[in-house]
C-alpha cells in the first residue's frame, strides 16, 4: 500500500499506477470514473492489460514505481536489477544461440517435441514448442542449470508469449492514440457482434462521440472499447477499397 502521506502522492507514477499497469489500479479507475450500479468485483477482462498484468511479473510493473516513491531501499533495487540484467542476458541468448540437427543432443530434442530440426532452430523457437519448457533446456544440457529459476522462467515466458505481448501493447497505444477518434453518428452498435450485450446496449443509449467517451461509460470494458476501434478501422478499410474500385 502507498501510505496516504507519502509526498510523492501527486507524481506521475502515482497517477500512472491508478489508470493502467495493476489490477488494483484497473479497480481505482473504474470506482472513480465509472457509475457503478451494482456490487464491483476486479475480473481480468475488466482490464485491456490483462496478458501483461501477470503474477511473474509483478515486480518489473511495480519496483521501480516503488523505487521513484521511496518505497523500497537500494540493497533491493540492486537485487531487482540484478534479476532484471539476468532476463534480458538470458533471453538474448535464447534469441540467439542455434540447435543444430547435427548436435548430439538433437535426437532426444526432436523425441521429446515431435517435430523435426530443420538445419537448426534457435533456442528461442525450440522453448515456443508446445510442451518444451526451461527446465527441459537444463535437462539436455542446453541452458546454465546454475542460473536462478525465476532468471530461467522469466525469459522462458517472455520468449514464449512475445508475439501476443506485443500485439496486446500494439492495441493498447492504438486504443491510447485513438481517444479522441470520432465515432459516426447512426452507428448501429446492436450489429456490432463482437461487443458484450451490455456495452452494446450502453452505447446504443449514449451515443458517444468519440472513442474517449465510449471507453468512460458503464459497461464498456477496455476489450469492446479495442473491439469497437477495431471494427471502425475495419469500416475505413472497406471504403477506401470501395472508392478505389470506382471507375
Amino acid at each position: 500500500m502507498v501510505p496516504l502521506s507519502c509526498p510523492a502522492l501527486n507524481s506521475p507514477a502515482t497517477r500512472l499506477v491508478c489508470s493502467e499497469g495493476s489490477y488494483i489500479g484497473t479497480l481505482i479507475d473504474d470506482l472513480v470514473t465509472k457509475d457503478l450500479r451494482e456490487p464491483y468485483r476486479v475480473l481480468t477482462s475488466r482490464s485491456e492489460y490483462r496478458l501483461v498484468l501477470r503474477g511473474d511479473n509483478a515486480d518489473r510493473r511495480l519496483t521501480p514505481l516503488a523505487r521513484e516513491l521511496g518505497l523500497i531501499d537500494a540493497r533491493r533495487w540492486q537485487i531487482y536489477e540484478r534479476k532484471q540484467e539476468g532476463i534480458a542476458a538470458e533471453t538474448k541468448r535464447l534469441e540467439t544461440v542455434r540447435l543444430k540437427v547435427s548436435d548430439p543432443v538433437a535426437p532426444a530434442v526432436v523425441e521429446q517435441t515431435g517435430a523435426a530440426i530443420k538445419g537448426s532452430i534457435t533456442l528461442a523457437d525450440l522453448l515456443r514448442r508446445p510442451g518444451f519448457h526451461s527446465n527441459d533446456l537444463v535437462r539436455h544440457g542446453l541452458a546454465d542449470g546454475e542460473l536462478p529459476v525465476d532468471v530461467r522462467e522469466g525469459a522462458e515466458i517472455d520468449v514464449k508469449y512475445s508475439g501476443y505481448l506485443a500485439r496486446q501493447t500494439q492495441q493498447i497505444e492504438r486504443v491510447q492514440r485513438q481517444g479522441q477518434r470520432l465515432i459516426p453518428s447512426g452507428i448501429d452498435f446492436h450489429s456490432i457482434t463482437t461487443l458484450s450485450r451490455e456495452a452494446r446496449e450502453r452505447l446504443t443509449a449514449a451515443q458517444p462521440l468519440n472513442l474517449g467517451q465510449a471507453s468512460r461509460l458503464p459497461g464498456v470494458s477496455p476489450a469492446d472499447v479495442t473491439a469497437l476501434l477495431l471494427w471502425l478501422e475495419l469500416q475505413d478499410r472497406q471504403a477506401a477499397t470501395t472508392t478505389l474500385a470506382r471507375p
